[in-house]
């Protein structure tokens, strides 16, 4: 069982686990006749240590952060990556990203960086919308938690399957998400996760995900689709593949996980990323 890594590699002194990891990144992307590309590498530092009663935080530092494309939405993300170079936090019930417990120095740093974006974005269209948006999600911790929980690299970190007692080959139902698509708060996504162990003695868990249908709001994204092409019968089912794969060698990170997934609405809209994780050394 895995439950057995865990535990040799929990009881140990106040620093349980400093490692340094490379996240690769690929983004695709096309809506109707617009495409668009972006490459990310990000090199960073996973560290756990003890707290108060037995308790445990984790801090994950982003050392470096390079992408290939500056244009749109991602220069939003290049300019706005250093509010999380470094986050302080606890796991949930669930193992994966709970409270954040540097909630204030990230707000400080944004009281800093906020009149750089207003001007480095002083002639967008909607930078008040998105400036304003960026302060209701620091003013929240709750929501930034969510935010980031199923983001990267953080998702690929702590997916909440190192808490879990695999047996092997049986399947163990999860959660994930994939936030802000068009018109709806997220795409909910159930997952099968299956546990094995390799031939040279690793650990493997292998994660498919479709979407929960019970819980999307696919509504909607067929009225906000309907609405941008002017066509009421235009086809508007959001269609997904979705997979996860980790290498274990002991708790609590793996030594090498990805995520791709890819997000289509036949004829409209086309979304594809895979994310890479790896363990080096320095």
């Amino acid at each position: 069982m895995l439950k057995l890594i865990k535990d040799k590699m929990w009881n140990t002194d106040e620093i349980v686990s400093s490692r340094n990891f490379i996240l690769l990144r690929e983004e695709r992307s096309q809506f109707q006749g617009l495409r668009n590309e972006n490459f990310v590498e990000i090199h960073l530092k996973a560290s756990a240590f003890k707290g108060e009663n037995d308790t445990y935080k984790f801090s994950v530092d982003i050392t470096s952060f390079k992408q290939s494309n500056a244009n749109g939405m991602f220069k939003w993300v290049g300019d706005l990556h250093e509010l999380r170079e470094k986050i302080v936090f606890s796991l949930d019930e669930n193992g994966q990203l709970g409270k954040i417990h540097n909630l204030e120095d990230i707000q400080m740093k944004w009281k800093h960086l906020k009149p750089k974006i207003f001007l480095r974005h002083k002639d967008e269209k909607y930078k008040n919308l998105l400036i304003s948006g960026v302060e209701a999600l620091l003013q929240d911790d709750e929501r930034l938690s969510a935010t980031l929980r199923y983001s990267m690299p953080y998702l690929l970190l702590f997916p909440g399957i190192h808490n879990n007692e695999f047996k092997k080959n049986e399947v163990i139902k999860g959660y994930r998400e994939i936030p802000n698509f068009i018109a709806a708060k997220n795409i909910p996504i159930i997952t099968d996760e299956v546990f094995k162990e390799t031939e040279d003695g690793k650990y493997e868990i292998n994660v498919t995900g479709r979407i929960d249908e019970e819980h999307f709001e696919q509504n909607k994204v067929t009225a906000m689709l309907r609405i941008l092409k002017n066509r009421p019968r235009v086809p508007t089912i959001v269609e997904l593949k979705y997979l996860e794969k980790y290498l274990l060698e002991d708790w609590p990170w793996s030594s090498q996980s990805m995520c791709m997934s890819l997000v289509q609405i036949p004829g409209s809209l086309y979304y594809e990323e895979k994310n890479i994780l790896k363990m080096i050394t320095i």
